[in-house]
C-alpha cells in the first residue's frame, strides 16, 4: 500500500482514524506498511483514471486558479454535469431542468452535501423534542448516521440480511415511515442507497418505487445517496432511483412537493476520492437555500482547477470508454472471487454477497472465529496481524463514534487490479482464515501475532 508518510499525520499527533492507528502500530511492530493489502476505506492512491489524470497534467484554464462567484460550482463543469445527470439518469422525458429539479457541482464529498441538506431540514422545523428529526436508512450500510446524529436526527434502520439478497422489505420500510410520522412533527428522512454499499446489491426498482411511493404517502423527505450510480456490471441497469422520484412527483404541484437531494460521487466512478467532487440534484427551491446560504456559511467554491479538469474529462469520450472497461474488470473480478469463497475457502452461498454494483462484497466473519479465544479481537485486526491485510467494516462508522454493529460481516473492497486481489486471498488462505478454519488457526496474543 502506500507509505504512511504520505497518508498519516506525522507520528505522535492524535487520529480519530482506526485504520490509521492500527496501521501505525503494525509498523511500530516492526512490520512493513508497504507490504499490506489495504481492502478498507475504499482506497487505492494508484488506480486514477488515466485520462482524468492526463487532463490534469495537460494544463488547465487560467481563471480556475481563482475565485468563482457562482455556488452551483465552476461554470464548465457546471453545465456538464447538468448534461451528464440529465442523460445517465435518463430525466428529459419525465421533469424539466431548471424547473422540476437542479443540478451543482457537489464539493468536499457528497458528504457535505448530504449535511447541510439535513441543516436545511433542521432549520425550518422548531428545535424541541417533539420536532426531533428522524432518519430512516439500510443496516448494514454507509455512515449516515455519522452525518445526521451530529444535526440531532434520531436514526432508525431496516435490515438487510442474505435471506432476502439484500433487498428492503417495502413493507417494513412504509411502517418504519408511519411510525417515525407519529413520533414527530418534525422532518422525516428515508435514505435510499440503491446500489447498495456494502453488499453491491442492486435492489428492484418495484422495491425502490414502494420506497418512494411511501415516503410521498407519509409527507417524508428523500436522499437518494447514488454514490455508485455509474459502477456496475456491463449487464446491469442500475435500478435509477432518482428518475423514479421524478417520475412520481410530476403530478404534483411544486409547492407540494417533498425536500429531496440526490448526490452522486464522481470520486467513486474515476478512482478520485480525494478530489472530492461529485453532483447534487435536487428541486430547485432546495438547492437555491443549500448553495446561496448554508454552503457560503461554511466554504467558498473550492477545488476549482480539479474543476475544470473534471469538466474536460466528463466531455471526453475515452471517459465512456474508461467506465466500460472498469464494469468489465469489477464484473471479473466478483466472478473470480466467488469462485475461490466457494471452492477454496469453504464459504456457503449465504455466508457472502457478491453483487453486481458498487466496489464492494461483504462476507461473513468465519463462524469459529467467534468461538475461539481470538474473539474479543476484532476480527480486521486479527485479519491485518496475521496476514497483512487489512479488510473494512461492514458497517461504516464515523471516526471518534462507537463502532457501528457490522451484524458479523466485514466488507471486502475490489479497486485494486487483480494481482493484488488474488494476493490478498492467498493470504488469507494461507493463514487458514477459512470458513471452518483449522486447528491450525492460532490464538492471536500481544506477543504471537503474525504478520
Amino acid at each position: 500500500m502506500q507509505r504512511l508518510t504520505d497518508i498519516i499525520a506525522d507520528s505522535g499527533l492524535p487520529t480519530p482514524y482506526d485504520d490509521a492507528t492500527l496501521l501505525t502500530e503494525y509498523q511500530n511492530a516492526g512490520h512493513d506498511p508497504a507490504d499490506v493489502i489495504y481492502l478498507s476505506l475504499g482506497e487505492t492512491w494508484s488506480e486514477v483514471a488515466p485520462g482524468l489524470r492526463k487532463t490534469l497534467s495537460g494544463g488547465i484554464p487560467l481563471h480556475s486558479h481563482g475565485y468563482i462567484l457562482s455556488p452551483y460550482g465552476l461554470p464548465a463543469l457546471h453545465r456538464a454535469l447538468r448534461s451528464y445527470i440529465t442523460d445517465t439518469h435518463d430525466l428529459a422525458g419525465v421533469a424539466d431542468l431548471g424547473v422540476d429539479y437542479e443540478v451543482a457541482v457537489s464539493q468536499s464529498s457528497t458528504r457535505t452535501a448530504m449535511f447541510h441538506f439535513g441543516r436545511l431540514l433542521a432549520e425550518e422545523n422548531a428545535a424541541s423534542a417533539e420536532h426531533r428529526p428522524i432518519a430512516i436508512t439500510s443496516s448494514p450500510g454507509w455512515d449516515h448516521a455519522g452525518v445526521y446524529t451530529a444535526l440531532g436526527f434520531d436514526m432508525r434502520y431496516f435490515p438487510l440480511s442474505p435471506r432476502s439478497g439484500y433487498q428492503p422489505d417495502a413493507e417494513e420500510i412504509e411502517a418504519l415511515l408511519s411510525q417515525a410520522r407519529k413520533d414527530t412533527q418534525g422532518p422525516v428522512l428515508l435514505i435510499i442507497n440503491a446500489q447498495h454499499n456494502p453488499s453491491g446489491v442492486n435492489w428492484a426498482r418495484e422495491t425502490v418505487h414502494a420506497m418512494v411511493r411511501a415516503a410521498l404517502d407519509t409527507g417524508s423527505c428523500l436522499l437518494i445517496d447514488d454514490a455508485f450510480y455509474g459502477v456496475h456490471d456491463p449487464d446491469v441497469r442500475p435500478t435509477n432511483a432518482l428518475r423514479i422520484l421524478l417520475d412520481e412527483v410530476r403530478d404534483l404541484p411544486l409547492g407540494r412537493r417533498p425536500r429531496w437531494l440526490a448526490v452522486r460521487s464522481l470520486g467513486k466512478q474515476f478512482n478520485s476520492n480525494g478530489w472530492g467532487i461529485g453532483a447534487m440534484t435536487g428541486p430547485v427551491d432546495t438547492l437555491t437555500p443549500l448553495l446561496t446560504r448554508l454552503l457560503p456559511q461554511h466554504t467558498y467554491v473550492s477545488a476549482v482547477p480539479l474543476q475544470a479538469a473534471m469538466a474536460e474529462w466528463l466531455r471526453d469520450p475515452s471517459c465512456n470508454s474508461y467506465l466500460a472497461e472498469q464494469r468489465a474488470l469489477y464484473a471479473a473480478k466478483r466472478k473470480e472471487i466467488t469462485r475461490r469463497l466457494t471452492h477454496e475457502f469453504g464459504y456457503p452461498d449465504e455466508a457472502f454477497s457478491a453483487g453486481n454494483c458498487t466496489s464492494y462484497m461483504l462476507m461473513r466473519i468465519p463462524p469459529w472465529y467467534h468461538d475461539s479465544p481470538d474473539s474479543e479481537t476484532d476480527y480486521r485486526t486479527y485479519c491485518l496481524w496475521r496476514t497483512g491485510v487489512l479488510l473494512g467494516e461492514a458497517h461504516m462508522t464515523t471516526p471518534g463514534r462507537p463502532l457501528n454493529d457490522s451484524n458479523g460481516y466485514i466488507r471486502f473492497y475490489l479497486g485494486p487490479p487483480q494481482e493484488t486481489l488474488t494476493d490478498a486471498l492467498d493470504r488469507m488462505k494461507a493463514a487458514e482464515l477459512t470458513w471452518k478454519g483449522t486447528e491450525a488457526t492460532e490464538r492471536l496474543t500481544s506477543s504471537t501475532r503474525i504478520a
